[in-house]
């Protein structure tokens, strides 16, 4: 049974995005914004490799709004 690296990329991904998910559910700020920026850039992999634009765009939404918020948190644009 031999896993191709779409589907670790998959399942890695999606573990990463529960976990992210969990500790922003629990106000673990900003580890949990972090940790589902990770997952959904997972998905975007997985989306771009399978050539879906509808996953494609919605991981790009998603990640421009963890991101941005990071940016807010940091305060780096002021």
């Amino acid at each position: 049974m031999n896993k191709n690296i779409e589907w670790w990329i998959e399942w890695v991904s999606t573990a990463i995005l529960l976990v992210g998910v969990a500790l922003t559910a629990y106000n673990v700020y900003p580890l949990g914004i972090w940790i589902s920026f990770a997952g959904n850039v997972g998905w975007l992999i997985v989306g771009y490799l399978w050539k879906k634009w509808s996953l494609i765009t919605i991981q790009i939404i998603i990640s421009t709004i963890y991101f941005s918020g990071l940016i807010n948190h940091y305060g780096v644009l002021g």
